[in-house]
């Protein structure tokens, strides 16, 4: 599994819920995606989104980790490590990033 290729097909997606200023769940990103649905989804799920962390780390940009949320608690997963800034000032901020066209 090439999970660099997973997290290049996240940004774009998570990219286009931060403009539509909606979060996505984690099985709505492995759908997404493409990641097979036999998979343990949290632990791939995770890497692909720590990859796509660390790229957001390099362009300066807030995480679009933030976005993707527990289906119950609307809340990122407890693999979500804040920053500087917690989730839902994290979420803002990607909000504000990427805006609409």
């Amino acid at each position: 599994m090439d999970y660099n290729d997973l997290a290049a097909k996240a940004r774009p997606a998570l990219i286009t819920a931060s403009m539509r200023r909606s979060t996505m769940t984690y099985g709505e990103l492995a759908r997404a995606i493409d990641l097979d649905p036999g998979l343990p989804l949290p632990h791939h799920i995770n890497r692909v989104l720590n990859l796509v962390s660390q790229d957001c780390i390099d362009r300066s940009e807030p995480s679009l980790a933030v976005l993707v949320v527990n289906e119950r608690s609307g809340e990122p997963g407890t693999g979500f490590r804040p920053g500087a800034h917690p989730w839902h000032s994290e979420t803002r901020r990607c909000f504000d990033r990427w805006t609409p066209a």
